[in-house]
């Protein structure tokens, strides 16, 4: 690149001075590394990023404004002597603004930045020596070649650091190469317009040595070179182009009609005034300078995932144009030489090769990118395991070749007990982190031959071939279980897990078997392997599809029974001990259904739960109970001591709601607070204790009772009691049938149990009482208070008021007439 020698060196230190004055080191204007990152892809910094906009954005507009007035007296012919320290000072100032830039924004990757630098040293050195060896416009064989020498190299280490840019922006080295074809196509076009208008003519010129002919003649299509190379990079991207590329694009072009201008004035073709050669150089100066101070030059560094192998508008546009403009020079121009059209035709000859070489990289691109694509349709892309489909598809093949050789097919279905949990305790990352280390194990536990795949969120198929005794497929089915017994560490913790797994045996004579159906009723196992309790293994038969479908229909009715009025209260009172006296009731939820008829509660409360509707249904009971209630205080003798029990899900007490919809409830129905008991269950505290006791004190915080429902068949103990904020626990049935023998050893569980509660100061409630007798020992085992069938079954709330009237009475006289035990 051609120079003018530096003059007045002072003049040119104080202009670079007066440029760079805003970035100098002053307190609060330095921008903290984060505040820089935060403006990553963007051309101009936030609102909250004060300082960063003072100095990322003020020298920019500093050097537009002086140099912009600079180059028009310069094009102008204003500047006398000061032409001589245009181009010194300017290239001074691209070389501190790359420095700056990259000390300000910290770039992932600096060496292309740095070769910047280097190129504009070395067009500067060359200049000096230009002008001091007066070389400009000399074709005679005295003409020294060191300027030129100095000077050329710098154009080959600008093209180094775009081809640095290209490679940390497309990690991939398959879009590198397709990137460089295109630059290839844009520059041997740009070399075709170089050869007819400037490289020729000045090759032709006799009167000049073949030396000085080849390196004036070399500028020009070395520029276009850059030009395509740093249009091919800003047109990769898929989005839009950021503002430091599309300086850049406009520096090398600038420099292109730099050069042009500068040949055109060696050869002596047309006669230009010398100062307006330096208008392009400047210009390309000064928007190189600008764009390594612009927040996006970061951007140049950075890959770029999402433009990957996609062909932009722009891209295609300069490689039509590419294409084209050989061929239309050929048809336009004139015969010429044998050597000149020997030159053109190699060019066509390049680009062509080059465009059938892009078109088959294109083909083979879209055929891999399609194979790509149906992986990633029939894989997982957590695991890499094959997803539903890809199992199906699987499946259905195994089928066939099990079937042509007499073979057999089984399916495991793995689904990890509470994932759920797992994901709203720890976040969906950690849940992540779970899948992938169980898909490791499952995999490594299974044979080479057979097949793992992910078909759900938590759920893991696995097909197997040739086992035929039922024992082997069944010690598989345990030992895969086995795998989740171990605790998973994840991020430095620990995590217990469990799986249920669901075992199907593939009927190859049956001639309607298929994947599909398979994989069902594995599904339908594995839901019969957590109805019995989770971690369980359940081999499907065939009455299970009725059970599964029976489940299906009580969803359906389920969902509408509210709204029909199917749904209603029953209600069973509990006594104090010794007393007799009713002291609250249990609200308890009954369906009757049209088609039906009483459907169990048993059967429908744990599909509303898993459905969620227990939400609903749950605050529907509460509701109308406490409405109840107020009525039973307003209208009963003795009827302000009395108190409602209502049974709290898992679902409900994990509800965020639960807390202001159970205030809101109380409230209107206008009762104490503490006349409320919540009854959940040991196993719906246990899902998550952490959580539960979080839940449980912000019901407490209301002021209500809770209690624990079916205490001593679960987790209890005295730690867990003690976490707990409860206030009553009530006896599982199944010790107080127990106490009907003289001799059971159920009469010390319940006496523990008792010890245990009182020690904490907690009431206790035994439920199931149905003989005397064991209300008997239950009073001598000091339990507070008692409900069953000895004192009355649950009934509509209209039967109340006459229960409540006999067993006050009963209370009165101590005893109740036998034939009255299971009447009402």
């Amino acid at each position: 690149m051609p120079e003018q020698p530096p003059a007045l060196e002072t003049l040119s230190n104080s202009f670079v001075s007066s440029s760079l004055a805003p970035f100098r080191p002053t307190k609060g204007r330095v921008a903290e590394t984060s505040e820089l990152r935060s403006t990553e892809g963007q051309d101009s910094p936030g609102p909250t990023s004060t300082r960063l906009d003072v100095g990322g954005q003020r020298l920019p507009i500093v050097i537009t404004a002086v140099a912009g007035t600079w180059i028009l007296a310069l094009a102008l012919g204003l500047l006398g002597p000061l032409v001589a320290i245009t181009f010194p000072a300017l290239t001074l100032t691209a070389i501190a603004a790359t420095l700056i830039g990259v000390r300000r924004y910290q770039p992932r990757l600096r060496w292309p930045w740095y070769a910047f630098a280097v190129g504009f040293t070395l067009f500067l050195i060359g200049g000096v020596a230009r002008d001091a060896l007066n070389t400009l416009g000399d074709l005679s064989a005295n003409r020294s070649l060191i300027p030129d020498l100095v000077t050329i190299p710098g154009y080959f280490v600008i093209l180094v650091a775009l081809m640095g840019f290209v490679r940390a922006r497309h990690r991939d080295r398959a879009t590198r190469l397709d990137l460089g074809l295109d630059a290839a196509v844009a520059a041997l076009a740009a070399l075709a317009i170089a050869w007819v208008f400037l490289m020729n003519p000045t090759l032709i010129l006799n009167s000049a040595p073949m030396s000085v002919r080849i390196v004036v003649a070399t500028y020009a299509p070395i520029s276009a070179c850059l030009v395509a190379l740093t249009a091919g990079l800003a047109f990769s991207t898929g989005g839009r182009q950021s503002r430091a590329d599309l300086l850049r694009m406009a520096a090398m072009a600038f420099l292109l009609v730099g050069d042009v201008l500068f040949m055109v004035l060696e050869t002596h073709s047309v006669a230009i005034p010398q100062r307006l050669i330096e208008v392009p150089y400047a210009l390309a100066l000064v928007a190189y300078a600008i764009s390594a101070l612009q927040p996006s030059m970061r951007q140049q560094t950075e890959p770029d995932v999402e433009s990957e192998n996609t062909a932009t508008v722009g891209r295609v546009v300069v490689l039509g144009l590419a294409l084209a403009i050989p061929g239309f020079i050929a048809v336009t121009r004139p015969p010429a030489a044998r050597s000149d059209r020997l030159v053109l035709g190699g060019i066509v000859f390049g680009l062509t090769a080059l465009a059938i070489l892009r078109i088959v990289r294109a083909i083979r691109g879209r055929a891999r990118s399609e194979a790509r694509l149906v992986h990633l349709s029939q894989h997982d892309a957590l695991t890499g395991l094959p997803n539903r489909i890809g199992a199906q598809r699987h499946l259905t093949g195994a089928l066939d070749a099990a079937r042509a050789a007499q073979s057999s097919i089984a399916l495991l279905l793995v689904d990890i007990d509470r994932f759920k949990l797992v994901n709203d305790s720890h976040g969906h990352s950690f849940g992540d982190e779970l899948i992938s280390i169980a898909a490791t194990r499952v995999r490594r536990s299974t044979r080479p031959l057979d097949v793992v795949a992910r078909v759900g969120g938590d759920e893991f198929l696995i097909i197997i071939h040739g086992v035929d005794r039922d024992e082997d497929l069944l010690d598989l089915a345990h030992r895969t279980r086995r795998l989740f017994s171990e605790p998973f560490v994840i991020h430095g913790s620990e995590v217990a897990s469990s799986a249920s797994v669901g075992v199907v045996l593939a009927d190859l004579d049956d001639p309607d078997v298929t994947a599909e159906g398979l994989i069902r009723d594995a599904d339908t196992a594995v839901y019969q392997a957590k109805d019995a309790g989770r971690d369980a293994v359940v081999v499907f038969d065939h009455g299970m599809r009725d059970r599964v479908y029976q489940r299906l229909t009580i969803q359906r009715d389920l969902r509408h029974a509210l709204g029909r009025g199917e749904l209603s209260l029953h209600y069973q009172p509990v006594l104090d001990l010794p007393s007799g006296r009713v002291s609250s009731f249990e609200a308890l939820l009954r369906w009757s259904h049209p088609a039906w008829g009483q459907v169990p509660p048993a059967s429908f409360i744990p599909v509303a739960e898993d459905t969620g509707l227990i939400v609903e249904i749950g605050a529907w009971v509460l509701e109308q109970s406490l409405v109840q209630l107020a009525r039973w205080r307003d209208e009963l003798p003795h009827g302000g001591r009395l108190g409602m029990a209502v049974n709290l899900s898992a679902r409900q007490l994990r509800d965020p709601s639960m807390v202001d919809r159970l205030d809101a409830i109380i409230q209107a129905a206008d009762i104490p607070r503490d006349a409320l008991t919540l009854e959940l269950t040991e196993s719906a505290l246990m899902e998550n204790p952490v959580q539960a006791a979080e839940h449980l004190a912000r019901l407490k915080a209301l002021g209500i009772r809770l209690s624990i429902d079916d205490f001593g068949t679960g987790y209890s103990s005295l730690a867990y009691l003690r976490r707990f904020p409860v206030d009553d626990v009530k006896i599982d049935r199944a010790f107080v049938v127990g106490l009907e023998s003289d001799d059971s050893s159920d009469e010390t569980l319940v006496a523990a149990i008792v010890a245990m509660a009182g020690a904490l100061g907690i009431g206790t409630v035994a439920e199931g009482v149905e003989v005397e007798h064991q209300a008997a020992r239950l009073e001598r085992l000091h339990v507070d208070r008692a409900q069953g069938y000895l004192y009355s079954r649950p009934v509509e709330a209209s039967l109340i008021p006459a229960v409540v009237a006999r067993l006050e009475a009963n209370a009165k006289g101590r005893l109740m007439p036998v034939r009255e035990r299971f009447s009402a």
